[in-house]
């Protein structure tokens, strides 16, 4: 193997360099998460929420959640720790086979959905009308371009990433979202469409050209000619790429059933996905990011009490950021959808409604976070059929319950069955792991919860329900919000002495 050090050595060292990588990582998915406001606000300030936004925000989000669909989260789970294996030369040979079929294969599909682009858009947006839709089959044909560059940068993160090479790869969002508002501002607002599919083409051939030319720090000849490809790695492969699958077809989904309901709905549900989604990808999935290879080296090396400890104090991390997020974000959503897109041009009622369905959608953080944990851990322990039936289970609950959520309450129907199929799977998976990784996992991470974590929630809402009840001006709105999550951090950190005391050290570790 390569690059192996002896784990009982340089602990400390180890444990500062996880955290250096997990702030380096969230601070670059934090500048992506805010170009990404940036790219939908300049959407709802030019266009407000209309079925040209609608059809905008399909273009836009079309080429990576294909590449999420088909590839990401199993092609990260299993290209990172066969490179880790292999030794210097035989890892570029594996990269080199695994671009030639991902790249042909998604070449390919860029082909037929060019075919089927008037057909794949009202897929898409089955609420749209076709009148509406037909104007923008070309852009449609354009965007397809970015569909095989996308799915390399995939290949090329994952030889990063195997390498220690972290950062490239996470500031491959905030390169592409800068592609796409140079493209919004320079051209006219009646030209929306067109200029979300040449900056989203754009965007993924720069990505892909930035982090292409760092691997030439680490980039040893190819040695070998044996097929790397084998059937080990496929079936890990397919593992973790059929749960990132299917939860990532979940808002998509939502998307498309709350196109039944009135022109820019559609657009408001995004809008209020993206809000939530903030938190989500900077912290949750920076610390899951850094995770993930630190426990496949427990399951490797480690006994299962270290495998369930690390686990717990990850679980219990989680929980706490989220919970503190969740509960001023939900009290204050009206005000972050005011800053978050001031002077866009909403319709009357359409802040209200978006403040709606952000709330509503905050709810889920704690149980969103604790599925990426889950996600993590099963995929680090090659265990992924839980995770493969829980994801089935949460997609089925959507398509069964939000389209009669949608007929009985609206829009925001359609987020409360988004929202609460999230926390079907975390109790789902909460079972697994029990199974898995040992009885005592979630009640180890759970320990001391009413007076660590209920005690601190209480105080944080009391904050949050004084200020929303108390203030009225945007400053002072968000003001009161930011003394809510303050209050409920430091609570935490003084009423709960076993995370106090894990982030004063690093994870245990095996001493083989």
């Amino acid at each position: 193997m390569k690059g192996n050090a002896p784990v009982s050595a340089g602990t400390s060292g180890r444990g500062d360099a996880m955290l250096r990588s997990t702030l380096v990582i969230a601070g670059l998915v934090l500048l992506g998460r805010v170009t990404g406001f940036g790219r939908e606000w300049l959407i709802a300030l030019r266009a407000g929420a209309t079925d040209t936004t609608d059809v905008a925000i399909v273009l836009l989000t079309f080429p990576d959640l294909m590449v999420n669909l088909l590839l990401s989260g199993g092609l990260a789970a299993a290209l990172v720790p066969a490179f880790k294996r292999l030794e210097r030369g035989a890892d570029t040979a594996l990269f080199l086979q695994a671009s030639r079929l991902v790249g042909g294969l998604f070449l390919l599909l860029a082909l037929a959905l060019f075919a089927l682009a008037p057909q794949m858009l009202g897929v898409l947006a089955p609420g749209l009308p076709a009148r509406t839709l037909a104007p923008h089959g070309d852009a449609f044909r354009l965007m397809t371009v970015a569909l095989p560059l996308a799915a390399l940068s995939g290949v090329v993160v994952a030889l990063l990433n195997a390498n220690g090479r972290f950062a490239i790869g996470a500031a491959g969002t905030l390169v592409f979202n800068l592609a796409v508002i140079c493209c919004l501002l320079i051209a006219d607002a009646d030209d929306t469409v067109l200029a979300i599919a040449v900056g989203v083409t754009g965007g993924c051939l720069l990505r892909l050209l930035m982090q292409a030319s760092e691997l030439r720090h680490d980039w040893i000849a190819p040695a070998g000619r044996r097929h790397l490809i084998d059937r080990a790695l496929i079936r890990h492969f397919l593992g973790s790429f059929s749960f990132i699958t299917i939860l990532v077809a979940l808002p998509p989904l939502a998307r498309a059933i709350s196109s039944l309901e009135e022109a820019g709905a559609l657009s408001l549900f995004n809008y209020a996905y993206k809000l939530v989604e903030l938190p989500m990808g900077v912290v949750i999935g920076s610390i899951s990011t850094v995770l993930l290879p630190r426990l496949a080296a427990d399951v490797a090396h480690g006994t299962r009490d270290l495998v369930q400890a690390n686990l717990a104090i990850g679980m219990r991390a989680v929980i706490c950021i989220s919970i503190g997020i969740a509960i001023p974000a939900a009290i204050f959503s009206d005000t972050l959808v005011q800053l978050a897109f001031f002077k866009a041009s909403f319709e009357p009622g359409q802040v209200e409604a978006l403040s709606v369905l952000a709330a509503i959608g905050f709810v889920s953080l704690p149980f969103q976070g604790l599925l990426t944990i889950y996600g993590s851990a099963f995929a680090a322990s090659g265990h992924t059929r839980p995770l493969v039936a829980t994801a089935a289970i949460m997609l089925v609950a959507v398509a069964a319950t939000a389209p009669i959520a949608r007929s009985l309450l609206g829009l925001p129907g359609v987020m409360a069955a988004y929202a609460g199929v999230y926390a079907l799977g975390a109790v789902l998976l909460s079972w697994q792991a029990g199974r898995r990784f040992g009885p005592g996992t979630v009640s180890l991470a759970f320990r001391d919860a009413p007076k660590a974590l209920l005690l601190p929630a209480l105080i944080a809402a009391g904050i949050a329900l004084l200020g929303d009840h108390g203030s009225d001006g945007l400053v002072a709105r968000a003001a009161w919000a930011g003394a809510s999550f303050a209050a409920f951090l430091a609570s935490v950190l003084l009423l709960d002495g076993r995370l106090r005391a894990s982030l004063a050290r690093p994870p245990k570790e095996s001493a083989s």
